[in-house]
């Protein structure tokens, strides 16, 4: 019988072939012990592997050339005549930072779908152990080195993975790339000759790019090959694509080596994050679902359950945090429909402004002179959950915290210490922060009924020092510090659902959704701006893993006045929130607020889990974007134009994905659509005015 483990050893090559949903990737043990990358791309089978090894290699004997290519080699390290990007670089304790790694051995997980490679080097007691897991359609990467050695030594770069590609005529690459308020913005570049560079030097993923990147020759929506790398990480990252001018494609993604220096004592291990590789042979939209699934499967937290409909308090109070005025607020949310109300910055101990109280997480004695039990169980009450804003890695020099631990921040004794919003940052690298932050966090979870926190982070990592041996890297003591402190949390609360914020989207990686349930993406609620935020993060991460949220008009941001309908709809697109004043809503806004707020729990199940189409065709000043529910059943199409001219009253959408033959009903007019005629001629949509927008919702017949 054929073997069809995810994993198998073909001994007579002495090659690996890794195959998952529509990909397939090979490795192959070279006779002098060097590991040689053959294939990542569409499936093969076994008896392809031999034809692809005999295939030159492409190094056309050129001196000039790196030797071996890095297009051939599995996993590139520093040393001899490489000149291409390196994954790993050493410093040995007599100062060689060259490194001479060969095949040990290897090792087929239970279920065959891991894989461990180990190298060692030749001439000193160092090993690097290569991982593979197959998920579904992704392939997860990552190294674990070792020191076997009675010295120690330093890892001066240490990436998860290389990622060759195959040979293309051409290539483009698609990144999400923004800043502060205009985060995940799609770009499209063609990428020539030299390496395109992404990163983060934060000590967090940052606004300014995700730790994604697409490449392709020439893919379109749903045609043409796509070769995708992330890496999950929520701290200093970079991706490099390095194109040679024959064609040669590498990716390199890891750990940002940025000041790195990491040590590495005698018998001490250290295990890289994950880089996820994501294959798709039929376009950008096959790239989107692949993603989709991945995280919804593998990823993130309490995946198979619907999101509920929140209320956030900041825009409406800001600092002015009464429980009197959280209460009204409470009870109009509750009227409209939400079901988790969260009290955001401001509830704590000296918290009038952003001064100071960052670091004490106990009630503002004042406000909240009994504990927030009476609101929490007034909320409850409502029959909606409840929830808190907190910052715990940040600390305010004028706290409790601070004063009685001064050492307990980053920094350097000869030094200015850095202030980002009037806060320093808490080192989480050492052991004793973390643990008061563990007991501080349980503490405030067990003293009231708090059913989910809002986790911010509103300042980058600097003074790179915590003040004890040198024991480690502090970029990468402070990410295993804050997964170490909110697993730990999650583990004395199972219940306590988590979202993750840093100044709005500068924490949305698969690091940190694999211990969240959703993201807040941008600080930006402008309805209008959000639009392209979103359209780039649901490009790559599940809509059931973004908050939008309805707020005032104007926005405090952007001062554009936008009607209460556009505001919704663009809402409606992802996990549906609410941040605005209710108490200054006219009574005829509650009311039309709770109507779209009844329709999206109506519907929700499919924006948050359903297959997801941005839609082409339209007009430039059009967005449109539907969602088809994982039965089929149900078809939602939004659509939004910020103003329509020239007499256009109407656009035609050619909707994706839809069964041909089936009949889809318009809920709302009872018109009935082939799937045939929504596809090939397209859904005529009303936009009209200015802020307009329409959704559709379509039932299969």
């Amino acid at each position: 019988m054929p073997d069809d483990s995810p994993i198998q050893h073909l001994g007579e090559q002495n090659a690996f072939l890794l195959s998952g949903a529509g990909f397939a990737y090979v490795l192959a043990v070279e006779p002098g012990g060097g590991v040689r990358h053959v294939h990542w791309g569409g499936p093969v089978a076994p008896s392809d592997v031999a034809t692809l090894l005999a295939e030159d290699a492409g190094d056309f004997g050129s001196n000039t050339w790196s030797s071996p290519r890095a297009h051939a080699e599995e996993f590139v390290q520093h040393g001899g005549r490489r000149f291409d990007e390196s994954a790993l670089g050493v410093e040995f304790a007599d100062g060689v930072r060259a490194l001479d790694l060969a095949y040990a051995d290897h090792t087929i997980g239970p279920g065959r779908d891991t894989l461990a490679v180990r190298l060692e080097d030749r001439h000193y007691p160092f090993a690097t152990e290569l991982h593979y897991r197959v998920r579904g359609g992704a392939l997860e990467r990552w190294c674990e080195v070792i020191n076997d050695g009675d010295e120690p030594l330093v890892l001066d770069r240490a990436y998860s993975a290389g990622w060759a590609l195959p040979w293309q005529p051409s290539w483009a690459a698609t990144w999400l790339a923004g800043m502060y308020a205009a985060e995940t913005q799609v770009v499209r570049r063609p990428l020539g000759p030299g390496r395109l560079v992404l990163e983060s030097r934060r000590g967090i993923p940052g606004h300014a790019a995700q730790p994604w990147l697409a490449l392709d020759r020439a893919a379109g929506d749903d045609a043409g090959e796509v070769w995708s790398v992330a890496l999950a990480w929520s701290g200093s990252w970079r991706l490099a694509a390095e194109l040679a001018y024959d064609g040669r494609l590498h990716v390199t993604a890891g750990v940002n080596d940025f000041d790195l220096r990491h040590p590495l004592a005698p018998g001490a291990s250290w295990t890289t994050p994950v880089s996820v590789g994501v294959f798709a042979g039929a376009g950008h939209d096959d790239l989107t679902d692949r993603w989709h699934a991945y995280e919804r499967r593998h990823v993130v937290p309490r995946s198979g359950t619907v999101r509920p409909v929140l209320y956030n308090s900041w825009e409406a109070t800001f600092f002015d945090v009464r429980p009197d005025s959280q209460l009204e607020l409470a009870r109009r949310a509750a009227g409209l429909g939400a079901e988790l109300f969260v009290v955001d910055d401001g509830w704590f101990a000296g918290r009038n402004d952003e001064s100071a109280g960052i670091g004490d997480w106990t009630p503002d004695p004042e406000a909240f002179p009994d504990g927030l039990t009476p609101l929490a169980d007034e909320v409850h009450g409502l029959g909606m959950r409840f929830g808190l804003w907190v910052e715990p890695e940040a600390v305010s020099p004028d706290s409790a915290l601070f004063r009685a631990h001064p050492d307990w921040i980053y920094q350097w004794p000869t030094r200015p210490r850095t202030l980002a919003r009037q806060t320093h940052l808490l080192a989480l690298s050492r052991p004793d922060v973390r643990t008061h932050l563990v007991e501080a966090l349980d503490a405030l979870l067990s003293s009231a009924p708090i059913d989910a926190l809002k986790w911010d982070l509103n300042r980058p990592l600097t003074e790179a020092s915590d003040g004890l041996d040198e024991s480690g890297s502090v970029w990468i003591g402070h990410v295993e510090g804050f997964y170490d402190v909110l697993d730990r949390v999650r583990a004395l609360h199972p219940d306590v659902w988590i979202e993750s914020c840093a100044s709005g989207g500068g924490r949305a990686d698969l690091g940190v959704l694999s211990r969240t349930e959703w993201v807040w993406p941008s600080d930006n609620t402008d309805a209008l701006e959000r639009l392209s935020i979103q359209h780039g993060y649901a490009y790559v991460h599940s809509p059931h893993t973004m908050m939008a949220w309805v707020t005032d008009s104007p926005t405090y941001l952007t001062k554009r006045d936008i009607p209460l309908r556009f505001r919704f709809h663009s809402a409606m697109t992802g996990l549906l929130g609410i941040g605005g004043d209710l108490v200054s809503w006219s009574s005829s806004d509650l009311a039309e607020a709770a109507q779209y707020v009844a329709q999206y729990k109506r519907v929700r199940a499919t924006v948050q889990y359903g297959v997801m189409r941005r839609l082409s065709g339209a007009p430039d000043d059009v967005t449109a974007v539907s969602y088809l529910s994982p039965s089929g059943h149900q078809l939602m199409v939004f659509a939004f134009a910020p103003s329509v001219r020239h007499l256009r009253r109407t656009v035609l959408l050619r909707l994706r994905g839809l069964d041909p033959a089936a009949v889809y009903v318009d809920t709302a007019s009872g018109t009935r659509y082939s799937g045939a005629l929504l596809m090939h001629h397209g859904l005529r949509v009303p936009l009209v005015g200015d802020y307009a927008s329409e959704l559709v919702v379509l039932d299969m017949e």
